[in-house]
Parts: C-alpha cells; sequence; structure tokens
C-alpha cells in the first residue's frame, strides 16, 4: 500500500504456529495484490522481495528461488513452517512484506534471515502464500485455526538401518514411541513400536509427511493409517482429531464435550487490542515469566502507540498493580481517571538475527487521556 497515511486496523484472528494474523483495515479503494500459487514454485525461479529494510520504504530486492519446503529448525513449534529460501536481500524490516514472482504475483511472505551479522548474507526465508491462504480462510471461517492429530508420540528411523530391519519397514517410516491413551490411534488399535508407512495410500518416509498429512485433514475425518507391525503390513482407519484436545495436557485444554473456543483478542480502552497468555502461548514464544495479557495489537496514534506499547508485549503490571488476565486490566483501567499518571510494565523480547530473543521489562507511562 503506497500510502504514507497510517490506518488503524482489527486484529480478527492469530496463528501462533505460523506466526501469521488476519487484520482488517477500514479504508475503500484498497487495490489487492494478485495472489500467486507458491505449490508451482520450482527452484531457479526468480523471485522479488518488497519491504522497508533498515526503514527504507517500497525498497525491491530480487534474486532466485534455491530451496523449496525448507524446514530451519528442530524445535516442534515450527513444525508448520515450511519456507522458500531465496537469495532476493531479506533484511531487517523486510519481514511481513510480499515475495513476488516475476509476474507481480506474491508467492510468500517475507519471514526472516540465516545470518552471522544481523544483516543479509545471502540466505532469505519466506513463507509459502499456500500456507498463508491457508490460515486466512480457516481464520475468516472459524476465527481460529484447527490442526488435527491421532494421538501419537514419534520419531524418526530413516537412518536407522538395523531397526528399519527389525521392524520390516525396508523403505523408512514413522516408528510409534507412544500412544495417547484413550486417543483415535489408540481406539484404532495402534500400539507403540508400529511404523507408519503411509496415509490415504500417501507414502510417510519421515515425521514431517506425517504432521503434515494429519494437520491438513479435516477433523472428524477417518483416515487409512499404514503401518507395519512384526513385520507385517496393516491397515488402521483412525479418527483425526482436534490436536489441542489429544494433546490437551500440552496445549492447556481440559477435557470437554464442548466445541472449542478460540482465545479471544478483546479491544480495550488506550487503542489496543489484548489477549490471555495460554500456556501454549508461553511455550511457544519462549516465556516463563509473570503476567498474562499478551498485546495482541495497538492503534496507530491511540495512547498506547503514543507511550510505546507495542504488539507482542506481555503486560505484567499497570499501575503497580499485577495483571494475570484481561479482567484484571479492565479492572484496573475502570479506575483511572482523565489526567491521571498510568504506567504499564511489559516484558519485550529482543530481536535477534532469527527473531526471538531475550525476554526484558520495560516500563511505558503516560496521562489518561480524556475518552
Amino acid at each position: 500500500m503506497n500510502d504514507p497515511e497510517k490506518y488503524p486496523a482489527t486484529v480478527i484472528g492469530t496463528d501462533v504456529d505460523t506466526d501469521l494474523a488476519v487484520i482488517h483495515v477500514n479504508k475503500k479503494n484498497l487495490v489487492p495484490a494478485k495472489i500467486g500459487n507458491s505449490d508451482a514454485l520450482q527452484v531457479g525461479d526468480w523471485s522479488i522481495a518488497i519491504g522497508s529494510p533498515f526503514g527504507f520504504e517500497a525498497t525491491v530486492t530480487a534474486g532466485i528461488v534455491s530451496a523449496l519446503g525448507r524446514s530451519i529448525s528442530d524445535d516442534p513449534k515450527s513444525s508448520f513452517q515450511h519456507f522458500i529460501q531465496t537469495d532476493a536481500a531479506i533484511n531487517p524490516g523486510n519481514s511481513g512484506g510480499p515475495l513476488a514472482n516475476i509476474r507481480g504475483e506474491v508467492i510468500g511472505i517475507n519471514t526472516m534471515i540465516a545470518s552471522r551479522s544481523g544483516g543479509y548474507q545471502g540466505i532469505g526465508f519466506a513463507m509459502p502464500i499456500n500456507t498463508g491462504v491457508k490460515v486466512y480462510n480457516e481464520i475468516i471461517k472459524t476465527g481460529h485455526v484447527t490442526r488435527g492429530s491421532i494421538g501419537i508420540q514419534f520419531r524418526e528411523i530413516n537412518n536407522n538401518e538395523s531397526l528399519l530391519k527389525v521392524y520390516g519397514a525396508e523403505h523408512g517410516g514413522v516408528f510409534v514411541d507412544q500412544v495417547v491413551p484413550d486417543g483415535p490411534a489408540d481406539k484404532a488399535g495402534m500400539k507403540a513400536q508400529d511404523v507408519i508407512v503411509s496415509i490415504n495410500g500417501k507414502p510417510v518416509t519421515k515425521g514431517q509427511d506425517l504432521i503434515d498429512l494429519v494437520a491438513d485433514s479435516p477433523i472428524g475425518a477417518s483416515i487409512k493409517v499404514g503401518i507395519i507391525r512384526d513385520k507385517k503390513p496393516m491397515m488402521l482407519s483412525v479418527m483425526v482429531r482436534d490436536r489441542t484436545q489429544t494433546f490437551a495436557k500440552e496445549y492447556g485444554k481440559a477435557e470437554t464435550n464442548e466445541p472449542e473456543t478460540p482465545n479471544a483478542v478483546a479491544k480495550i480502552k488506550f487503542g489496543m487490542s489484548v489477549q490471555n497468555l495460554r500456556p501454549q502461548d508461553r511455550q511457544n514464544l519462549g516465556y516463563n515469566g509473570p503476567g498474562g495479557v499478551l498485546v495482541a495489537s495497538v492503534d496507530a496514534g491511540e495512547f498506547a502507540d503514543d507511550i510505546g506499547l507495542q504488539k507482542g508485549d506481555i503486560i505484567v503490571e499497570l499501575n503497580r498493580q499485577k495483571v494475570t488476565n484481561k479482567d484484571d486490566l479492565v479492572r484496573i483501567q475502570a479506575t483511572l481517571k482523565p489526567g491521571e499518571a498510568v504506567a504499564f510494565q511489559v516484558m519485550r523480547q529482543t530481536q535477534g538475527p532469527r527473531g526471538g530473543g531475550e525476554w526484558q521489562s520495560i516500563f511505558a507511562a503516560g496521562t489518561v487521556p480524556n475518552q
């Protein structure tokens, strides 16, 4: 959007696993970018990165695609992030901008760089636009993103020839370490030490194959899981379940027969939106400190923006009173009057070359404006 004006935006929903958010800007006559097909990309295709690196707006760099489906971390939090690798210069300030093909179609979302210096060194990563479109469609439809699970803990055995021979999985597969009691796989008869070799006829040779195929399956769908048990092939019908329910402890959700509700984003005073900080949010953010309210968005030009609050801040205290959830924040705000001094204590993550860093305590203060 080549427009120097700033416009307030409303957060429609967020997805921690892909670090994406859907926002709504209330402005007419905006020209949308044309969306391409990232699945059609090939290594060697030209790519164009657009953004504001180091504050220089509307900067364009060009390069080639050198890899597809690149996973850059063994962290389980990044299981749903498979990147386009390009040598188009992506620097701090490019993140969130489009990666386009030579036809001007958006094929990715600039995400990060691999660098020892913190600056461009020839390797940049962008999330495929097809992933972004999928997340967008789910958030627009339901307000959040739901991913499937069959309720197992697993490990890859591709590089362990002895294990492959013992279990009869000559062409590789995923070794089942544990089966969640009373989970979908358990109910279907899957056992520890089974080797998963296919999902709905598609080969599974590594853990990421399993994650992608199951996570993309509709909740409640029955999938055909090919396994090898005692060197004999078998086929099991497994019902896909919401992973936040299958792994309720890990995702902070109690077992319930009620429909799952998303972690709602609440608009509060002072021009910002917040949401409660859940256990899975803490895990994904690498945050173990106090506080329980995450700043989801800050309206440009409003009080929160003026005093320096930022999206991603975790509110710990307001006027020296502890803040553990949205209700605390609303309650304390209600006692403040125009002209009264107000101070937020927040935890903010420093930015390293690849994003997250240490959490630091920051204070932001001002005078309560007339509402």
